[in-house]
């Protein structure tokens, strides 16, 4: 008698999982021969440009075997962009124009290349040199652009000398500002700035403060506060030594608010809450 075995149902089931996954091979393995990838997606190219930063500032430098000379101004300033190239221009050259002449006159007074056997050892230049530096700092208001120079001069006296000079531009048509075009026309403003820097100055000055060196310092007069920038709402005067104080007081400065002198600056000048 002949015994015939039928598959289970198990049996059954891995078969067709079998041929179900074979199928399914085949048909991928088809699918990629007849079929092949798209290229990948590359974004088209835009032009970009990589801002440029300010110039940085340029030098003059010299170390001759008496003198030493280190100075510095911009190579450009703001207002290439708040007014334009041209007053950038001028003020660069206003300013380098000054560097220069300091530097010159630093020299003739100097007179290193006459000096005698008899200059030198009474100076002790063989040991030591005169020096001159110059640095700056640029103060931007909403209505202005200054730079205020520092010089330090040593031509190997008692002590060293600093001195002071500001330059102060309208952020918008580029012009060179005195202190007299901050304000109104016939504006007393001299005698109002006089004023409050005296007040100030004796009371920051403390032991130091002589009210008649203050007073003389400080006379209703353009060169009394030649050296001048607006910064955060104030009008800056700084005094170099001598000016206001003895020379152990140091340079001085004041800080005057441009609300106080709101009833008498030009419009463009006055602070944005008198406006």
């Amino acid at each position: 008698m002949i015994t015939i075995h039928r598959p289970s149902v198990r049996t059954l089931e891995i078969l067709g999982a079998g041929l179900l996954f074979l199928l399914i091979l085949a048909f991928t393995i088809w699918y990629v021969m007849t079929h092949p990838a798209p290229a990948p997606y590359v974004p088209p190219e835009v032009a970009t440009t990589t801002p440029i930063g300010p110039l940085p500032a340029q030098t003059i430098e010299e170390h001759a075997t008496y003198y030493d000379i280190k100075t510095t101004f911009p190579a450009e300033t703001p207002l290439k962009t708040s007014a334009n190239a041209k007053a950038d221009v001028a003020a660069v050259g206003s300013m380098k124009a000054f560097v220069e002449t300091t530097i010159a006159d630093f020299k003739r007074e100097g007179n290193f290349a006459n000096l005698s056997r008899e200059d030198i050892q009474i100076m002790r230049l063989d040991e030591r040199k005169e020096s001159l530096e110059i640095t700056y700092d640029e103060h931007v208001s909403t209505s202005t652009i200054s730079y205020v120079y520092y010089l330090y001069l040593d031509t190997l006296g008692a002590h060293s000398n600093s001195f002071y000079r500001t330059f102060t531009f309208d952020s918008v048509s580029g012009k060179e500002l005195g202190l007299g075009d901050l304000f109104l026309p016939k504006a007393p403003y001299l005698g109002r700035i006089s004023t409050a820097a005296r007040i100030q100055l004796e009371a920051d000055l403390g032991e130091f403060a002589d009210k008649d060196y203050i007073a003389d310092g400080t006379k209703p007069e353009l060169e009394s506060f030649e050296n001048f920038w607006i910064e955060e709402g104030n009008l800056v005067i700084v005094f170099p030594p001598y000016q206001v104080a003895s020379y152990a007081a140091g340079p001085q400065a004041v800080s005057i608010p441009l609300t106080d002198l709101a009833d008498i600056l030009r419009p463009a000048y006055k602070p944005a809450a008198s406006q």
